[in-house]
């Protein structure tokens, strides 16, 4: 029984294979000969190269000013660049001068002890003695 369907088996494969091989290998049928063109006349084919010449200077002038147009716009870009950082640098200048304004009105006041010393007068300076002896001053 083992054999019987073995076999049935392989020769369904084998129709299967072989008509797929088959219909593959089918000769096409010939493709028509292309028909040739008719040559152009002297005085069209000076039209025709007249024509092109005149497309080719209209593609170049197109392109030269795309490219003037690009290098118009990369300028502006350029300059806006530059504007923009003068203006960084110009408020980076006034923040440090501000931040250097505002230490400078903090040195010019006296701190801690020296300004208690101002403030107080006598009252307390025996405390603010013993206080700068335990600092070290």
């Amino acid at each position: 029984m083992k054999r019987i369907l073995t076999g049935v088996f392989a020769v369904m494969i084998a129709v299967a294979f072989s008509t797929t091989t088959f219909g593959q290998a089918a000769p096409a049928t010939p493709a028509a000969p292309a028909t040739p063109a008719v040559p152009a006349t002297p005085a069209q084919g000076k039209e025709m190269v007249e024509k092109e010449k005149e497309r080719a200077s209209e593609r170049a002038e197109r392109e030269r000013e795309k490219a003037k147009e690009r290098t118009e716009k990369e300028k502006e870009k350029a300059e806006k660049k530059t504007e923009k950082e003068k203006e960084k640098a110009e408020e980076k200048a006034e923040k440090a001068k501000e931040k250097s304004e505002k230490h400078a009105k903090k040195e010019a006041k006296k701190h801690g002890l020296d300004r208690a010393d101002e403030v107080a007068g006598e009252h307390g300076k025996q405390g603010r003695d013993n206080a700068r002896a335990k600092q070290g001053r």
